[in-house]
């Protein structure tokens, strides 16, 4: 698919897929999904190709004028919420939590991250006010494959020690493989963790 796009975010785009893969198996029909890091829409693209909602044709009209959009939109089958500038999909994601908790309907929304995306400022300003309001139905997944579109991730802007930055902001942190059936296991682990927003790391070996 990507090939004829000079291979378009190949990299970033094969380590989603394991995320996506649990994210599709685990929510529920009222969940959101937020692919915050929407330069991987080519992996969302071969989801959505394996439960038989695009064609191989589809697929091949990958960022052509009239074809599939190089980043999500919204109207895309699970697709919410455009992505495209980097940064925004969280707080995005903790306007439909707390709206959700404010109506009273159950309600998960994952939002998928990018480690490179993390040098975007209002990413941390959005992780203190999920946890600021206790926004527990905000569940954070970080690629973590430790490369940006420039290079290595700590070596343009260090993450680590990442996991202590996120449990300072207020958040329930766990890490994990980047594995589609260990991502799904935790995933119904984290039902159990209420009162405080949950992201996992997911680590790229």
């Amino acid at each position: 698919m990507l090939s004829e796009v000079n291979n378009f975010h190949l990299n970033s785009s094969i380590t989603c897929i394991e995320i996506l893969k649990a994210v599709m198996a685990k929510k529920r029909e009222n969940d959101v999904v937020i692919l915050s890091k929407g330069h991987s829409a080519p992996a969302f693209y071969v989801i959505l190709s394996e439960l038989g909602l695009l064609s191989e044709d589809e697929l091949r009209s990958f960022a052509t004028l009239d074809g599939l959009p190089s980043h999500v939109i919204r109207g895309l089958p699970f697709i919410e919420v455009s992505s495209g500038s980097l940064g925004q999909g969280l707080s995005v994601a903790n306007g439909i939590a707390l709206a959700s908790k404010l109506e009273g309907e159950e309600r998960n929304v994952y939002v998928i991250l990018g480690d490179g995306e993390l040098d975007e400022g209002q990413i941390w300003e959005a992780a203190m006010t999920s946890s600021h309001y206790r926004l527990d139905n905000v569940i954070a997944i970080v690629d973590r494959n430790f490369r940006q579109l420039t290079g290595m991730t700590e070596e343009i802007m260090s993450k680590e020690p990442l996991a202590e930055k996120w449990n300072s902001f207020g958040w329930e942190v766990f890490e994990v493989e980047n594995n589609a059936e260990k991502l799904l296991k935790l995933l119904f682990e984290l039902d159990r963790v209420k009162g405080k927003p949950k992201v996992i790391i997911a680590k790229w070996e």
